[in-house]
């Protein structure tokens, strides 16, 4: 069980700015967002707040609040309830065995209905048990624009989300391990045995195979939400997250906002190599040292014109500092804005001299 754990990287992703508009790009949905899914940064929005059926994106919710609360090797018995549910499916049958983690890939790759009624029977006894912890998820991150009714995704009124809030999720679960494996896998093979039939399971998500950088997401489409696509992006040290509602070319659109986001981001090499020097007091040495080999290269978004390099290091340390002990850092900063710091280990210890004040008898 991980309850929480997304908590801790909610601040990224509240009160963003935004560099795109409706007017600056072009693509069919009718509501999208693009993100820097490192802190949030909003680099295209277009209606990212609109509240619109998000379809079975649901599921990247029903998931996580499966994986924070069951263990992955548990065994699930379909029950009568979760077979026949309308829509997408993994034609599960009543009394068939599997694992949390086997019906998990059934939800996130198959996009199956059946699945997503299984889980949330098994973690919480109830549909109505389960959606609650699904709203209060909602709350933790503070997705105002997002509200649940069923764990799978299919039309009701009360049943919807935001572009953005869709954005946030996504980010916050690509963090988790087992979210980020099972999302991006392209296909899933169960095995039968004296408990079950055989499944294989291939990823709705076609960008995994068709646009190069993406590693995640989850499709969704109902009559009523349009077509419905979420997805998660890492290439070249960029990381960022799309999400697109009611986007009739939505595979093109996410090619094109990942192309579009990718040329706002530039490559430079910072001046780390070198040695740096401690003075050490009380020591055998006087000094000890922490020895770069090599420069650095990182990815900056909109570019660094001008680099400002600060070494961060006391004046002196009393004896005995150890190998490996941190001694300081180098932090960059282009515009009043750090964008890599990396620490300072010493090379080798500098021992204290000892007795050195032991009165002689």
């Amino acid at each position: 069980m991980r309850k929480g754990f997304i908590a801790l990287i909610l601040a990224v992703v509240l009160s963003v700015p935004v560099i795109g508009t409706d007017r600056s790009f072009r693509i069919s949905a009718e509501a999208a967002v693009l993100v820097d899914a490192e802190d949030g940064f909003v680099l295209f929005a277009r209606n990212a707040d609109q509240r619109m059926q998000p379809a079975s994106m649901t599921k990247i919710m029903t998931a996580i609040v499966v994986i924070e609360n069951c263990g992955m090797d548990e065994k699930v018995t379909v029950g009568a309830k979760c077979v026949g549910v309308e829509g997408s499916s993994a034609y599960l049958h009543a009394g068939e065995i599997y694992t949390v983690s086997e019906l998990l890939y059934a939800l996130l790759l198959q996009s199956a209905n059946d699945a997503a009624v299984a889980l949330a029977y098994h973690t919480s006894g109830s549909l109505d048990a389960f959606v609650s912890l699904m709203n209060e998820k909602a709350g933790e991150l503070g997705l105002t624009g997002t509200h649940f009714t069923n764990p799978h995704g299919l039309a009701n009124k009360d049943h919807y989300g935001t572009a953005l809030d869709y954005a946030r999720l996504l980010c916050c679960c690509m963090k988790d391990p087992v979210f980020r494996q099972i999302s991006g896998t392209v296909q899933y093979v169960i095995k039968p045995d004296e408990n079950r039939r055989g499944r294989c399971f291939t990823n709705h998500n076609r960008l995994l195979y068709t646009c190069d950088g993406v590693i995640g997401g989850k499709t969704g489409y109902t009559t009523s939400s349009g077509r419905c696509l979420c997805s998660y992006y890492e290439k070249d040290g960029v990381s960022l997250c799309a999400v697109t509602m009611n986007a009739p070319r939505d595979w093109a659109d996410h090619a094109a906002l990942y192309e579009y986001g990718a040329s706002k981001y530039t490559r430079i090499t910072l001046d780390t190599k070198g040695i740096y020097s401690l003075h050490v007091v009380g020591g055998i040495t006087d000094h000890t040292e922490c020895t770069v080999g090599e420069n650095v290269t990182v990815t900056v978004r909109g570019g660094a014109d001008t680099v400002e390099k600060t070494v961060y290091m006391r004046r002196f340390e009393y004896a005995p500092v150890e190998a490996g002990q941190k001694i300081g850092e180098l932090v960059f900063s282009s515009g009043g804005k750090v964008i890599y710091t990396h620490p300072l280990y010493a090379d080798y210890k500098a021992e204290a001299v000892k007795d050195r004040f032991k009165w002689k008898k």
